[in-house]
C-alpha cells in the first residue's frame, strides 16, 4: 500500500495548502464585508444626528445592532479629536463621504454632545460578528474535514479490497518462481485486472506443459543414453573386441609357426582385421564427434553429410543447394549446425517415406537460412515434441537463431533455420553510429 499511502500524502498535502489559501481569503473576506456594515451603520448614525434626533433615542436604536456600541462619556476629549467628532456630528462630513463612495469605509466614532462634558459615543464593535462568523466557518471546516477524512478512510478500504486480486497474484507469481503449486485466483470486476490473471493463468499452463515436456525429454535423453552406451558396448565387443581376440590367436601362430604358408595366411588376417578395427573406431568416432568439420569446410561437410544419405534413399528423387562460399566459419556454430541438418536428414530418412527431399542452405555475410523439406507423411495435425525436434530447437537457440518446423496440410514437412549472423550485427551498429 506504498503507492496508496503516498497518493494519500500528495492529496492531503494539496488539501491543507488550498484550505489555508481558503481560509486567508475567506478572513478578509468577513473583515471587509463587516468593515463595510460597520461603515454603512455608522453613516446611519451621523444622518440620523443631521436629523437631530435625541440622543437617547438614538442610543435605543444603536444598542441592538451587532456592528456598533454606545455609551456615555463624561470628562473632557481632545481637541483634535473633539474637532474632528464635533464636525462629523454637525454634517460637515463631505469628505468621508466622498472617501465612502470610493470604496474606503470610515469606521471613526460617532461623538454626540448632549451638553457640557457629556456626550454619546457610537463607536464600531465588530469583534462580536467576526467571532460569531469565524465560529461558523469554523463548523464548516471541521464538518467539511471530517468528510475529507472519512473519503480517505473509504478509498483507502475500497483500494486495499480491488488490490486484493493484486496482491494474490503477487503471492502466486512468488510461488510459481519457488516452484509450489499455486491455488486459482480469484475472478475481479477490474478488467485490467482479469487481464492480467488470464495471462498468468496463461502463463501457468504454459511453464507447466513446458515443464512436463522437459521432463518426457529428460527421460527419452536418458533412454538415448543408455541406448549409445549399449551401442558402444556392443560395437566394442562383438566387432572390436572378437577381432582382437582374433588378432590375438594369429600373432601366437606368427611367433610360433615354423610354415611359410602359415606366417602370410596369419599377416594377411591381421592387416584385413586391423583394417576393420580401424574403420569400426573410424565410425564410432563420427558417430560421436563429426571429425569431417575438423578437416574440411561446413559446405564440404554438409555435402557429405547429404550425398550418404542420397546413397541410402537411391529412389529418392533430390534437389539439393548449398552455398556457403561468403560463409565465416565458427567452430562451436558450425557443429550445431551441421547437427541441425544431420537430425533434420535423419528424421525424413527414417520417419518420411518421401519420394521427393529439398535441402536449401544459404549463406553471406549477413544470413545464414537452411530449409529441409519433404513430401512424406508429415507430422499430421499436431506437431509432436519428440527428442528430434527437441533437439534442432535446442541448437536452434544456442546460436541464437529461429527455428520453424511446419506440416503443410498436403503433407510433407517443412524444417526451416534463419540466423542472422554476428558480423551483420556488428556492421549495422557501425553504420549506425
Amino acid at each position: 500500500m506504498s503507492g496508496f499511502t503516498k497518493i494519500a500524502s500528495t492529496i492531503v498535502a494539496v488539501f491543507i495548502g488550498c484550505f489555508m489559501v481558503f481560509c486567508c481569503l475567506v478572513y478578509f473576506h468577513i473583515k471587509s464585508n463587516i468593515a463595510e456594515e460597520t461603515s454603512g451603520a455608522l453613516a446611519q448614525v451621523r444622518e440620523m444626528v443631521q436629523l437631530n434626533i435625541p440622543a437617547s433615542q438614538l442610543k435605543a436604536i444603536v444598542e441592538p445592532s451587532p456592528h456598533l456600541s454606545a455609551e456615555y462619556f463624561t470628562g473632557r476629549l481632545l481637541e483634535n479629536y473633539n474637532s474632528l467628532e464635533l464636525s462629523n456630528s454637525f454634517g460637515e462630513s463631505t469628505a468621508k463621504s466622498a472617501n465612502a463612495n470610493e470604496g474606503i469605509y470610515d469606521a471613526t466614532p460617532v461623538i454626540i454632545p448632549i451638553h457640557e462634558n457629556y456626550y454619546l459615543v457610537v463607536k464600531p464593535q465588530d469583534a462580536t460578528e467576526l467571532a460569531q462568523n469565524l465560529h461558523f466557518f469554523g463548523l464548516v471546516a471541521g464538518l467539511f474535514f471530517a468528510t475529507f477524512v472519512l473519503l480517505l478512510a473509504t478509498l483507502h478500504i475500497a483500494v486495499k479490497q480491488r488490490l486484493a486480486p493484486l496482491t494474490q497474484l503477487a503471492n502466486a507469481l512468488t510461488k510459481l518462481s519457488e516452484g509450489k503449486e499455486t491455488t486459482a485466483l480469484p475472478h475481479s470486476d477490474i478488467a485490467e485486472m482479469n487481464t492480467v490473471i488470464k495471462r498468468f493463468q496463461h502463463l501457468q499452463c504454459s511453464l507447466t506443459t513446458k515443464e512436463q515436456q522437459l521432463i518426457q525429454i529428460d527421460k527419452q535423453l536418458a533412454v538415448l543414453q543408455e541406448q549409445e552406451r549399449t551401442y558402444l558396448a556392443r560395437e566394442l565387443h562383438d566387432n572390436v573386441g572378437q577381432l582382437l581376440t582374433t588378432i590375438k590367436a594369429h600373432a601366437y601362430i606368427l611367433v610360433n609357426a615354423k610354415e611359410r604358408a602359415a606366417l602370410e595366411f596369419s599377416a594377411n588376417k591381421v592387416q584385413v582385421m586391423a583394417h576393420q578395427i580401424s574403420d569400426a573406431i573410424r565410425k564410432l568416432t563420427a558417430r560421436l564427434h563429426p571429425l569431417v568439420l575438423d578437416r574440411v569446410t561446413l559446405q564440404a561437410s554438409l555435402e557429405r553429410l547429404v550425398y550418404e544419405q542420397e546413397v541410402a534413399l537411391p529412389n529418392t528423387h533430390w534437389d539439393v543447394s548449398i552455398n556457403l562460399k561468403d560463409y565465416e566459419e565458427d567452430r562451436e556454430r558450425d557443429i550445431h549446425l551441421y547437427r541441425f541438418v544431420q537430425e533434420a536428414l535423419n528424421n525424413v530418412v527414417k520417419h518420411a517415406k518421401a519420394t521427393r527431399i529439398g535441402v536449401q542452405i544459404h549463406a553471406d555475410k549477413c544470413h545464414l537460412s537452411i530449409v529441409v523439406k519433404d513430401n512424406g507423411k508429415g507430422l499430421g495435425t499436431h506437431i509432436v515434441e519428440n527428442i528430434g525436434l527437441s533437439s534442432m530447437r535446442s541448437r536452434a537457440r544456442c546460436i541464437g537463431a529461429s527455428c520453424h518446423i511446419e506440416s503443410p496440410s498436403h503433407g510433407g514437412v517443412q524444417v526451416a533455420l534463419n540466423l542472422t549472423l554476428r558480423g551483420y550485427s556488428q556492421d549495422m551498429d557501425a553504420a549506425v553510429a
